[in-house]
């Protein structure tokens, strides 16, 4: 798995689909392939008891963000072993664990003392925006579900919610000049830093939330101007924010462009544009769910401390396939903070025990009635 070059943008998850297929054929499971824009596809499979029962999924992406300008001293593309970690991009987030989700998915496939139904679904494209889990929410090759998990990294630990993304860009169109005389333009750069500081007085980013803690901003992308002595007319911003369960995106860009609007009078003659890149809604599992406490129940039998489920700061594919069912776990092998790195890696003991875990809550929860 980590030998396919799946990097984010690329559009070769292709190739590990079909490598997948094959591979799952080999053991007697069909698989169905759904293509994607070019090079690119999301594989769903099922495994029906016979019996009635809840419909379980196990959710993984097999994209992976570009390898960064640093020098690996492993090779990414190698799956090279070494004192018990596996490295590679995409070790941590998410092959290591799509292949734990993988294996435990054969597991009940030998097995026949489980009701209810199993699906594996493999997305591409989800490191910029899920993609291909917009398609696989829209296309139908996946069924409505009881209770989902997806494998992201969480060194194992149950996550219940996260927070929604709404990604946006800010065009400032403004009026060229010389730099010597700026009376005479109009500056569009000034116009984004005017528009950043008015996002930062938001009433959204006041909401706060018992696990995720505040909805956050940021400006990660800025061009505007071509010489240091000209008065820019145009600039572009790119800004992520980061919101939270029960907030409206809707909501959100609306007072956005409100404030747009009030720039364009103070800057008379500007014009300002608010574009929508990407709006994924946040994820909140009630703690109750029995796919929450399936999990909690599992990890404390197999030696982890008690404990409640968490939050995370990130987004998943669950953003967008919680339109097919509400109940979605996160949990997965490997640090989080392994994720996105140069030489990431994954420790193998993390690996093997959330194959045990996924097991051991696949059985429990599509368990046989009494």
């Amino acid at each position: 798995m980590l030998q396919h070059n799946t990097t984010a943008l690329q559009g070769r998850e292709q190739g590990f689909v079909a490598e997948l297929d094959s591979y799952l054929a080999e053991r007697g499971v069909a698989s169905t392939t759904i293509q994607g824009d070019d090079g690119r596809a999301n594989l769903v499979t099922s495994l029906d008891s016979g019996r009635a029962g809840p419909h379980l999924v196990f959710c993984g992406h097999c994209d992976t963000v570009p390898l960064g300008d640093r020098e690996w001293k492993k090779s990414p593309f190698g799956g090279t072993v070494a004192g018990g970690r596996i490295y590679g991009r995409g070790s941590a987030d998410m092959k290591g664990g799509l292949a734990a989700l993988i294996a435990s998915f054969l597991d009940l496939h030998a097995r026949d003392d489980w009701s209810g139904r199993l699906s594996l679904a493999v997305t591409y494209g989800e490191e910029t925006g899920s993609e291909g889990a917009r398609l696989m929410a829209s296309d139908g090759s996946l069924a409505p579900f009881d209770a989902m998990i997806i494998a992201e990294p969480t060194s194992n630990r149950a996550v219940r919610s996260h927070k929604g993304a709404l990604w946006l860009s800010f065009t400032a169109t403004g009026r060229t000049s010389h730099g010597s005389m700026p009376q005479m333009g109009l500056n569009a750069l000034e116009m984004v830093v005017r528009f950043r500081q008015r996002l930062l007085e938001l009433d959204a980013l006041a909401a706060s939330d018992p696990l995720l803690g505040r909805p956050t901003i940021c400006l990660t992308r800025l061009q505007g101007g071509t010489q240091v002595n000209v008065i820019p007319d145009r600039a572009v911003a790119e800004f992520d924010m980061r919101t939270l369960p029960g907030q409206s995106h809707d909501d959100i860009l609306a007072a956005i462009r409100t404030i747009a609007r009030e720039i364009e009078t103070e800057y008379e003659g500007g014009r300002i544009v608010v574009e929508t890149i990407n709006s994924l809604p946040a994820l909140d599992t009630p703690a109750g769910s029995a796919i929450v406490r399936t999990a909690l129940d599992i990890r404390h039998e197999l030696g982890a401390p008690a404990g409640e489920a968490g939050g995370a700061s990130y987004f998943t594919d669950g953003s967008v396939l919680q339109s097919l069912g509400a109940d979605i776990l996160i949990l997965g092998p490997g640090d989080p903070g392994e994720a996105h790195q140069t030489d990431e890696s994954l420790d193998l003991s993390d690996f093997l025990a959330s194959r045990r875990i996924y097991t051991g809550m696949a059985r429990r929860f599509l368990r046989s009635p009494e």
